[in-house]
């Protein structure tokens, strides 16, 4: 099978896993920014963190005693993420609260469905890249994908709101839990990378897409 989508990464991995599927894939999404998701939302009455576009309430925000991340309306693996007393803080798109975190997962959801799942694990044999000290729970921090693990329903439902609320195919959806057990999405991301383990899921929910439609029965 040819796939016909927008990120040569995710074509890279899944490709030769559907080598003898016929016919071509082809997906085109319209992506939506992280500012605009986190707008969507709240509408939608989706939990996500608090995050403002105004300045002046967010250094409100700073002196009333939460931490509060800088961010841009694009970003990609948090490379984006300032603190308040960064030289790029009044420049940032938006900001948002930093919520106290219990635990941080990514659910992937295809079709509507539960496909894949992995909790982000402090890995002590790590090299971070990133050493800013900053609580992100990402591989250039540190952290590595326990696949071994079965979200809360909670959060699988929130995970399915969250990627229809975009219109998206597929969504990986990075979710958070405070210290209460409250899950909230953080964002969706249409182009993950993606290990083994994740490519399979992708490569066998691509293929049961692909025979439902060729069966006529989506």
């Amino acid at each position: 099978m040819r796939l016909d989508i927008p990120s040569q990464t995710m074509t890279k991995k899944l490709e030769p896993l559907l080598n003898d599927e016929p016919g071509t894939f082809s997906h085109h999404p319209t992506v939506v920014s992280g500012l605009t998701q986190l707008q969507r939302f709240k509408r939608a009455n989706i939990a996500c963190p608090d995050f403002t576009t105004n300045l002046n309430e967010a250094n409100q925000w700073v002196q009333a005693g939460p931490l509060v991340f800088g961010r841009n309306s694009n970003h990609e693996k948090g490379l984006d993420i300032v603190a308040p007393n960064s030289p790029e803080w009044a420049k940032k798109d938006f900001w948002t609260k930093v919520i106290p975190v219990e635990r941080e997962y990514r659910i992937h959801i295809f079709d509507g469905q539960l496909i894949h799942q992995s909790l982000k694990e402090l890995n002590p044999n790590a090299k971070p890249s990133r050493i800013d000290g900053l609580p992100i729970r990402n591989t250039s921090t540190g952290y590595s994908y326990n696949h071994n693990f079965n979200p809360p329903p909670a959060a699988v439902e929130l995970a399915k709101r969250a990627v229809a609320e975009l219109g998206y195919l597929w969504g990986a959806v990075d979710i958070l839990e405070d210290k209460t057990g409250v899950p909230y999405v953080l964002e969706v991301n249409s182009a993950p990378g993606m290990g083994d383990p994740t490519a399979s899921a992708y490569a066998n929910a691509i293929k049961h897409y692909t025979q439902k439609t060729r069966a006529g029965t989506r």
